[in-house]
């Protein structure tokens, strides 16, 4: 997110609405499609109903079958 933009604006928008560093990483996994930093975050605890600034939750954000069966099957991050 922050090589694309250039800035840390967004990030610092984020961190200031509250949202928690493993929730914040979550959704910016998804948006690239990191499915295995998706399982690890899942594993760690995030938030999987966190909502970004824009409103889109991880699940709005994700675009690739294996982030999308972890984020609506969480219990595949286990073995994933």
């Amino acid at each position: 997110m922050l090589a694309t933009e250039g800035t840390y604006d967004r990030l610092n928008e984020m961190l200031a609405q509250g949202l928690a560093p493993v929730d914040l990483l979550l959704l910016m996994a998804s948006k690239e499609n990191d499915a295995p930093k998706v399982a690890e975050l899942i594993r760690a605890g995030a938030d999987l109903n966190t909502k970004g600034t824009d409103g889109k939750t991880a699940k709005d954000l994700a675009t690739t079958d294996a982030v999308m069966e972890l984020l609506n099957e969480p219990e595949t991050a286990k073995t994933f």
